[in-house]
């Protein structure tokens, strides 16, 4: 097996899903799929060109520079002013760059308005229905049905100013000796996008009562705390 012939081949089926995906991104048709598929593709492109390059360094060599005077080529030129443009136009943000950027999505979009906001009558019944189920979980001592609205990795900062995470809660509650029964009332929910809504309430029941910010992000068609904040009502 000829190691050239190898990674040409490499490079080849690569770059054809490189491209199915980078023209989807652009054309806005993009997912949590074709995002991960595009960035695993380009670090498996980047490897399979370093050896592409080694094996054909003299070509490229002898592409760049005159074998007879060592001067540079003409043909060489054009791709190093091609690439600082992109990359100084891109970096400065020149509106030309910006717009070619979102041309694809605009022209897949044409004039079709952006989606309203979510109705608040929604926003309201999903942030009343996560804290209800974050309340009860938490007072019944139900690490399970807690892991469900609150995961391991969500950051929360408490009264005191510690940084904790979902899954310190979660231990918390295992060694937890008595019951707390705690109760929470949203007095604000406001809808940032489609898959995020910021919920501001009040949290009694405690040893002290607290009020309590909670960002909710829509996962896998399941609204769930992922960052939250408590304090006390005289520092709110």
């Amino acid at each position: 097996m000829k190691s050239k012939n190898l990674v040409s081949l490499f490079v080849a089926a690569i770059f054809l899903v490189l491209a199915t995906t980078g023209l989807l991104i652009y054309f806005g048709q993009g997912s949590h799929i074709v995002d991960h598929t595009h960035a695993w593709f380009g670090m498996l492109f980047v490897t399979a060109a370093i050896f592409h390059i080694v094996n054909n360094w003299s070509s490229l060599v002898g592409y760049s520079r005159n074998r007879r005077t060592g001067s540079l080529q003409k043909e060489l030129i054009l791709p190093i002013l091609v690439a600082i443009i992109f990359a100084a136009g891109i970096g400065f943000d020149v509106p030309v760059f910006n717009k070619l950027a979102n041309a694809g999505k605009n022209w897949v979009r044409g004039n079709k308005p952006r989606p309203e906001s979510m109705p608040q009558a929604k926003v309201d019944s999903i942030a009343n229905a996560v804290e209800v189920a974050y309340a009860s979980a938490y007072s019944k001592g139900d690490t399970a049905a807690l892991a469900t609205v609150m995961n391991s990795k969500t950051a929360l900062l408490t009264e005191a100013g510690t940084l904790l995470h979902g899954s310190d809660v979660q231990q918390n509650l295992l060694k937890r000796t008595t019951p707390e029964v705690v109760q929470t009332k949203v007095t604000n929910a406001e809808a940032l996008d489609d898959r995020l809504i910021v919920v501001r309430g009040t949290l009694t029941g405690a040893t002290t009562p607290s009020v309590y910010t909670h960002v909710l992000r829509e996962q896998d068609k399941k609204w769930r705390i992922v960052a939250a904040q408590q304090a006390y009502p005289s520092v709110q």
